[in-house]
């Protein structure tokens, strides 16, 4: 048999029966193949850079209704963080009036319009816009089609346009917020400290893993210390 396609064994008896204690009788191995066969995250947030599934583990943080036990508060503090370092004050909200709404309501919306996230609370009358470019660049006129979309579709609606990229590329269009992946990853590390006794133990294991791989962050671009700015 050839070099390429043997498979090298333990060649003791004690080799052996060390490999089979790790592969076999490893209760905290078969608890991560567990969850590995439960979530995609790790894939999602960095593993695979595509933008629908990167944009579907944002929308399920962002979303108060889905299992991960954050309720509102990942939603709240995302836009907290964009607008407190941002010059736009989209319908003159500001992070302090976030604080105060009950958004436990909002529901998100995945390629609407073709738009890749967008979130609503009917109640606050208020809508996030989020475009997710990963390796792409913008279409002809996207960011402009997009938010003549929503305007159209939520009349007297606040709109919070949001350019996302991992290296907080500069929109063409300026009513949007350019904002970096750093937000995302440091909105949920700090949600994860504090949140950690509500969630689930799997949700919890599952979704810390994702933004604390240093190599995951690199490569989306995440360690920049300036992660939202408008221009």
């Amino acid at each position: 048999m050839s070099a390429e396609t043997s498979t090298a064994l333990p060649e003791t008896t004690n080799d052996l029966s060390a490999l089979e204690d790790f592969v076999v009788r490893n209760p905290e191995l078969e608890r991560l193949e567990s969850l590995l066969d439960r979530f995609n995250f790790f894939e999602a947030i960095g593993a695979v850079r595509k933008e629908l599934r990167h944009s579907d583990f944002l929308g399920f943080l962002l979303d108060p209704s889905q299992n991960h036990g954050l309720g509102e508060t990942f939603l709240k503090r995302f836009l907290q963080r964009i607008l407190g370092s941002a010059d736009l004050e989209p319908g003159g909200i500001r992070p302090v009036h976030l604080d105060v709404m009950g958004l436990s309501s909002t529901f998100v919306r995945r390629e609407w319009q073709h738009i890749d996230v967008v979130c609503v609370s009917e109640s606050n009358r208020l809508v996030v816009l989020i475009e997710n470019k990963i390796d792409s660049g913008e279409g002809s006129d996207q960011l402009k089609r997009y938010l003549a979309a929503t305007k159209a579709a939520y009349p007297g609606f606040t709109i919070i346009p949001i350019y996302l990229t991992p290296a907080r590329d500069e929109p063409s269009n300026d009513g949007y917020i350019a904002v970096g992946y750093s937000v995302v990853c440091d909105t949920l590390e700090h949600l994860l400290k504090a949140r950690q006794s509500t969630m689930g133990s799997d949700i919890f294991t599952a979704v810390q893993a994702a933004p604390n791989d240093r190599t995951k962050r690199a490569r989306c671009g995440v360690d920049s210390p300036k992660a939202v700015r408008r221009e």
